[in-house]
């Protein structure tokens, strides 16, 4: 009796595995509340039980397919138009559905840290936030992952509808172009986030793609040597979790009481700043730094609302004087800080400075230069102040050091693997594209590398040359993190990649920052992208682009050079004199050249040049320059010589 139960009980455990293995499933992509793309045959996946039938249902239009030996199957609904909500139903030996399906353009916004850049914190994002509520757009984000294989689904989503919640944290750059879109025309957009800050091209790019590359395939080669597993690349992802962890939340040092004038530092070494921790004697050391400096103050300071000038801090420092928090800076690398000190807190004689610094990477610390720092009265003149530059007491002990942690997310293909491969062939419209600071320093490769990217995402989804839309870099400048002449470089490949079909470039050389990686006015990249969008996925009639470079001819001592996409007429910005023109001769040495609009063309000269050769415009990391046409767009960097660059040998 005992033994027929237990028959009859195994018996039905096989049978209820059985039956659970072979249950419809389908990937993450797939939810209520997505957009399906118009007007192209749907694909639509899963897996279920093997060799078995597969009946896939949208606004009562059938579809079938045929499950393979391990129960994987792909079926096509019909080309249908924009509409909905519809009921997507896939039934098996199991049935599943998703509500409120909508048809639409589906657009895929991808990149590193600038597409990744969260709306609440644009240029009046906040304002953005609080005032969106479009349920006809769609949101899907997907997580951050990495495998050195290609996987079969992502981590993320659902489909969200766009509101005040979902879209606060979502990608700056794809929301304002999507709206845009909606805007014109006024169908359900799909919006799928699926960005990394930090990345290069590589990792975006498939390993078989990039086997044609042989320096990609030795990268390549060299890694799998290592033997390295998903498991190990999640432990140093975890690692690094820990250390942001400690970055955010680890503060030993308050415990302590070290940012008051009663906390004894006489253990503490000294470091004379402005210095580069790279330069200092923990060259090495990444984490948390606590700086202490005991100021004298004149007695007419006291009481008085003072301004700190810090210069430039690498990477970000939360500052404490006399014990209370004043302030804390974000993550502008090379920008010039400025802290206020309210007069409540100033007292006569000795006053203590306090700064936690954050050093994660790069040379890190306080760098001046030496005459960028300084207290003084607030709204007073440059003369009455007392230098901060000189000795300083810091100690690295106080917190623990961050763990050492490779950037797997920087290796070839394994961000391919994990976000990219596991959401094709999924429907879409076509790709936004905000990528290339981390590849700058190999600009001339990119030359061979982004294309080489877009070709291998167009083939695998197998649905033809989709609009692939990109930015160009707009101007950044930093003495700690660039070379000269890189990102023009990196600007330059992206303008040859236009010689591709169905790509188009978002000029944004006047949305720049100058000294921030991350310019705050994502708005106007997006609108950008948009007009791209409007003209090479939708075949509207506009000015799309600004001017780009066509030909050159010299006439005597003068270069006139001949543009594309002029639209309504060539302008400076302002009205002021042409800016960022250079002309040489063959000595190849560049002067600063005047520079006047002649209908399509503009005609450079300079009175050091007699017989010039080659002219370049805002051929810089963060060059000063004011080429238009009438309609604002801005015109690209661009060179008429092909001399030997700064990247032209960095694999």
């Amino acid at each position: 009796m005992n033994n027929s139960f237990r028959i009859l009980t195994s018996v039905l455990v096989a049978c209820f595995v059985v039956k659970v293995s072979a249950q419809v499933k389908m990937p993450a992509i797939f939810s209520d509340n997505m957009v399906l793309q118009r007007e192209m045959n749907l694909p639509v996946w899963g897996t279920a039980k093997p060799l078995s039938t597969i009946e896939v249902e949208l606004a009562g239009i059938k579809a079938f397919a045929y499950t393979t030996e391990d129960g994987k199957w792909l079926a096509y609904l019909p080309p249908m138009k924009a509409g909905g909500p519809y009921k997507l139903v896939v039934s098996g030996d199991s049935e599943i559905s998703f509500s409120n399906v909508m048809i639409g353009d589906v657009w895929l916004a991808s990149g590193q840290s600038n597409m990744n850049f969260a709306l609440n914190g644009a240029t009046n994002g906040k304002n953005d936030v609080a005032i969106t509520n479009f349920p006809d757009i769609r949101l899907f984000y997907v997580e951050n992952e990495l495998s050195v294989k290609p996987k079969t689904d992502v981590s993320g989503g659902p489909w969200k509808k766009c509101d005040s919640l979902s879209v606060k944290n979502f990608s700056a750059v794809a929301y304002y172009f999507g709206l845009e879109i909606y805007k014109n025309q006024k169908v359900p957009i799909g919006l799928i986030q699926d960005s990394w800050s930090g990345t290069s091209c590589e990792a975006w790019t498939s390993h078989d793609m990039l086997n044609t590359m042989p320096v990609m395939k030795q990268r390549i080669s060299d890694f799998y040597k290592r033997n390295i597993t998903n498991d190990s690349i999640m432990a140093h992802v975890k690692e690094d979790e820990k250390n942001w962890d400690l970055a955010a939340n680890s503060f030993e040092g308050l415990k302590k009481n070290v940012q008051t004038k009663s906390y004894s530092d006489s253990d503490w070494k000294t470091m004379k700043v402005p210095l580069a921790i790279t330069d200092s004697e923990i060259d090495s050391y990444d984490g948390i730094i606590w700086f202490r400096k005991l100021i004298e103050l004149p007695a007419n300071f006291k009481g008085k609302d003072l301004q700190i000038k810090m210069g430039k801090i690498d990477l970000a420092g939360t500052f404490y004087f006399n014990g209370v928090k004043i302030d804390e800076t974000s993550w502008n690398y090379d920008e010039y800080r400025t802290l206020t000190v309210p007069g409540k807190y100033v007292k006569k004689g000795q006053n203590l400075l306090v700064i936690r610094l954050l050093d994660s990477w790069g040379k890190g610390g306080l760098l001046g230069p030496a005459d960028s720092m300084f207290i003084k009265l607030d709204h007073q003149q440059e003369n009455a102040q007392v230098s901060l530059a000189g000795e300083w007491k810091y100690n690295d002990k106080i917190e623990p050091a961050f763990a050492k942690v490779e950037n797997f997310n920087r290796v070839p293909g394994l961000i391919f693997n994990a976000k990219i491969a596991p959401i094709i062939p999924y429907g879409i419209k076509g790709v936004i594209w905000y990528q290339g600071e981390g590849n700058a320093g190999r600009a001339y490769q990119y030359r061979t590398l982004f294309p080489l990217m877009i070709q291998d995402w167009r083939t695998r989804w197998k649905q033809g040359y989709f609009p692939f839309l990109f930015v160009q870099l707009p101007g950044y400048s930093s003495e700690q993190y660039q070379n000269e002449y890189e990102w023009a470089e990196l600007r330059e490949a992206q303008l040859l990649t236009l010689s591709h079909p169905n790509t188009g470039m978002a000029v944004t050389i006047d949305l720049d920052e100058k000294d921030n990686l991350h310019p705050r006015n994502k708005a106007d990249v997006g609108k950008r992208l948009a007009l791209q969008a409007l003209k090479i996925a939708y075949n509207k009639d506009i000015v799309y682009a600004g001017p780009v470079y066509k030909s050159m001819q010299t006439e005597g001592n003068v270069i006139r050079i001949s543009l594309t996409n002029t639209g309504s007429g060539l302008i400076s910005k302002n009205s002021e004199a042409l800016k960022g023109f250079e002309i040489a001769g063959e000595d190849r040495k560049f002067y600063t050249a005047q520079a006047k609009i002649e209908g399509n063309s503009v005609i450079v000269f300079a009175a050091e040049v007699s017989n010039p050769v080659a002219v370049r415009y805002a051929w810089a990391n963060a060059p000063v320059c004011n080429l238009f046409n009438k309609e604002g767009l801005p015109a690209s960097p661009f060179r008429t010589d092909s001399w030997k660059g700064v990247t032209d040998d960095k694999n």
